[in-house]
């Protein structure tokens, strides 16, 4: 019993700091879309359209750099403190050509909405809101890769206080550039974006200054660079299973998007406002994830497959019931939410609808996230990817047309499909963890 309140203790220390980092994400969103929300609820469907882009493609990003955290605590397992630093030299570039062709990608988000089927005018406003996103990319590239880096040293505090400090400074840069105070422009929904992009300068700049002044050269090899193509190849490897997993996620959950698009303003703003709010809770439980991750990677490093296993499964089991009480909180919560976000009854009202159906779906979600990322820190890199493809390729995007035209639940057929579909991978990355873990066992008694 005192080894489990030792190691709940031990998780539960790693799992808040990087709960708040991954709620601060989501929470620099909201401040968007409370902020334009209130200004004009067409600049909402604006903002909403035009983040597709960059959306789907920060997810893939940020899965092309999963690299970066898996070998740094793999590495810091197994007491090769001197390789951590090796790793992170060659993810710096790799994460930051990643976030420039991220630029190329969202400078033509107009014709990828046209191409979609979306309507010329909110193509058009969107296409501007997905230039401006496409610019921070390579600053967002450069402060996860860094971030992945810390949190495999198991040092998370660091990027949750700069992730505090720059959700405070959103605020205000939201403020001035929306609504136009202070002799700042009026810019709406491209003022938000504009915001963002300033928020992520800071972060750059604060992420980087730590690890120069406060974090020991010598012991984690950051002293001298070693930057070769042949060197990241199995950070590339890592990242390629990865990126094209999220990117199929992310790529499912925007595809929503789109065809709310169809749909009209209305319901493309309160689905924006429902994923805001769904996206919030679920980075709670991608904080565990992470902790989960890291404390797999760190025993898998050392050779310890019994705590791999151990880890995966304590993980699961407090992420599962924290994500019960948070779905109950969000299902009670849902009129009071969709009325904070906007001031339009049309909006709200369907908001808080879908808000409290899709609440049920919070344990599926963050439950797969969490075994997919135990799965690639025990080097299993590429079944997550395909379970992913069967789950959001094969069940969910077919499934949400099905139920949104051809069965008429319109709305309420976006929120039907997050829940089928991401119960999906939630059985079977489980149904694969023990699958593993059962040859594992063999391998020992053998």
């Amino acid at each position: 019993m005192n080894s489990l309140t030792q190691d709940i203790k031990t998780l539960l220390n790693l799992a808040w700091p990087v709960v708040i980092s991954r709620v601060g994400i989501l929470t620099l969103g909201i401040t968007d879309t409370v902020m334009v929300g209130r200004y004009a609820s067409e600049h909402l469907a604006y903002l909403g359209i035009g983040m597709v882009p960059s959306n789907i493609y920060i997810l893939i990003m940020i899965g092309l750099l999963m690299g970066t955290s898996v070998l740094v605590s793999n590495r810091f397992g197994a007491g090769q403190y001197e390789k951590t630093g090796e790793v992170l030299w060659h993810a710096l570039p790799w994460g930051f050509a990643i976030g420039l062709i991220g630029f190329l990608f969202c400078y033509f988000g107009e014709f990828w909405l046209l191409l979609t089927g979306q309507d010329a005018e909110l193509a058009n406003k969107g296409g501007h809101i997905s230039i401006i996103a496409g610019l921070s990319l390579p600053l967002a590239a450069v402060h996860m890769t860094t971030g992945f880096f810390l949190e495999g040293i198991r040092n998370p505090r660091p990027g949750m206080v700069i992730m505090i400090a720059a959700n405070i400074i959103n605020i205000f840069a939201n403020y001035f550039l929306v609504y136009g105070v202070y002799g700042f422009p009026e810019l709406g929904a491209e003022g938000s974006i504009w915001a963002t992009f300033i928020v992520r300068c800071m972060q750059v700049v604060a992420i980087l200054s730590y690890v120069w002044f406060f974090i020991d050269h010598e012991k984690f090899g950051l002293r001298k660079p070693k930057i070769t193509w042949r060197g990241g190849t199995e950070l590339r490897r890592i990242g390629y299973a990865s990126g094209i997993s999220m990117g199929l996620e992310n790529g499912a959950f925007n595809a929503l998007v789109l065809f709310a698009g169809f749909l009209g303003t209305a319901v493309v703003a309160a689905h924006v406002i429902m994923i805001n709010v769904f996206a919030v809770f679920f980075m709670m439980g991608l904080g565990f994830g992470v902790a989960t991750a890291v404390s797999v990677g760190n025993a898998n490093g050392a050779g310890d497959m019994q705590q791999v296993s151990r880890w995966a499964w304590l993980g699961l089991s407090l992420q599962s019931i924290i994500m019960i009480i948070a779905g109950l909180l969000m299902w009670l919560t849902a009129q009071s939410t969709g009325e904070f976000f906007s001031n339009d009854p049309a909006v709200y009202s369907l908001a808080a609808a879908m808000i409290a159906w899709v609440s049920m779906s919070l344990v599926f979600d963050t439950g797969q996230s969490l075994m997919a990322m135990a799965l690639r820190a025990r080097g299993d890199t590429w079944a997550p990817t395909f379970i992913h493809f069967l789950a959001y390729g094969v069940v969910m995007i077919p499934l949400a047309y099905v139920l949104i035209f051809p069965l008429g639940r319109g709305a309420m057929g976006l929120a039907d499909s997050v829940i089928l579909g991401t119960f999906v991978p939630f059985m079977l990355v489980m149904l694969r963890y023990l699958q593993l873990d059962r040859r594992a066992l063999k391998t020992q008694t053998a």
